[in-house]
């Protein structure tokens, strides 16, 4: 009986995937998934996100007596501010790397012996049909932009829109988060309120426990390969521990990707920075899996590393970066309540079925 019952799921969840592979072949389908995935789905998860780092400081503010609106409102100017602040100031920061870099190029082309080595290179007939090819090419590209300039507006106002929701759902969750529980409660029915319960004080745990274990582990693998970039002097030290900051949150892949951009420089500057690169990488990755991510991160997750780095290789594969950047926490979730469950009687357990069958 109980084997039949997980055929018959198994059944069903395979003719769920083959419904959502068919609707993908509908042009309008997917284009109406991905407006509902970018201007839904992404502002509710990053605004989520959000919610669980600055949770912490809302409830210090609720414990001195603020209200919660008035506590979502001055967290929210705050970060505001401090964000505002970074944005000018790494604004600035890029604009000086970019002249710096502009000074080296004229600098370069001023150079006579260079000037003489690009007229010579330049009477080959072949080196002029290969820069004639590539100026067409950039004549099509900013052709293409002139031509597309409305749809790159409208991608910019979308951004826009997006980082607006993000900043509402944040406000509510952090004004009303605590009513959340209570309220989905309402709407259960009572044979499943107390597994119900159950799994949102335990998910509200993992969550929680996730999002600042993994913003912690981000600062401090920035901070790590900030002091790195200094010692070895690599150019654009802070640019790019800001970039693996951002990059940290997706689990296991994200460290590597920072590197990427590091490693074209360093190949340009020489094999010596390439070297130290090298060395600097290793010595990151390996306190970053001895030390950093056990210390802060622990057991809390109990997932295998295994099934996290196959989680965030398909995730990513097959919904890009938003997928692989929240896979982790939702299979947490998703683990979670099976487990719930299955304690309560309401789920079979999958692992004991053959067990069940022989006696």
């Amino acid at each position: 009986m109980v084997r039949k019952k997980v055929i018959i799921n198994l059944v069903i969840a395979n003719l769920i995937l083959i419904f959502l592979f068919m609707l993908k072949k509908f042009q309008v389908i997917n284009q109406l998934i991905q407006v509902i995935v970018w201007v839904i789905f992404a502002p509710i998860i990053f605004g989520v996100f959000l919610f669980y780092i600055l949770k912490p400081i809302n409830n210090f503010f609720v414990k001195k007596g603020y209200k919660s609106s008035m506590s979502a409102t001055i967290i929210i100017l705050v970060s505001f501010a401090i964000l505002g602040g970074i944005g000018t100031y790494f604004g600035k920061y890029l604009m000086e790397q970019v002249m710096q870099l502009k000074k080296v190029i004229i600098m370069t082309i001023n150079n006579k012996d260079v000037l003489d080595i690009a007229q010579d290179y330049l009477k080959d007939s072949s080196i002029k049909t290969f820069v004639q090819n590539i100026s067409s090419e950039l004549m099509t590209y900013v052709n293409f932009i002139f031509a597309n300039i409305k749809d790159i507006f409208d991608k910019g106002m979308m951004i826009f829109s997006n980082i607006l929701l993000i900043i509402l759902v944040t406000f509510f969750l952090l004004r009303d988060g605590a009513n959340f529980k209570p309220t989905v409660l309402k709407y259960i029915p009572k044979k499943y309120k107390e597994v119900s319960d159950d799994i949102l004080s335990e998910g509200d745990t993992v969550l929680s426990t996730y999002i600042i274990g993994q913003a912690t582990v981000a600062l401090s693998l920035a901070t790590m390969v900030f002091i790195g970039y200094k010692i070895i002097k690599m150019p654009s030290a802070l640019l790019l521990a800001y970039s693996t900051f951002i990059l940290a949150f997706i689990p296991f892949i994200g460290f590597f990707i920072s590197m990427i951009i590091p490693y074209i420089i360093a190949t340009v500057v020489g094999f010596d920075m390439l070297v130290k690169l090298t060395v600097m990488f290793i010595t990151a990755q390996t306190l970053k899996g001895r030390v950093i991510v056990p210390l802060i991160m622990g057991r809390a997750m109990k997932i295998h590393p295994i099934t996290d780095i196959f989680l965030v290789v398909g995730a990513s594969t097959i919904g890009g970066p938003l997928a692989a950047f929240c896979i982790v926490p939702i299979y947490s979730l998703l683990k979670l309540a099976y487990r719930n469950l299955v304690k309560k009687g309401i789920l079979t357990d999958f692992s004991n079925v053959d067990k069940r069958s022989k006696v």
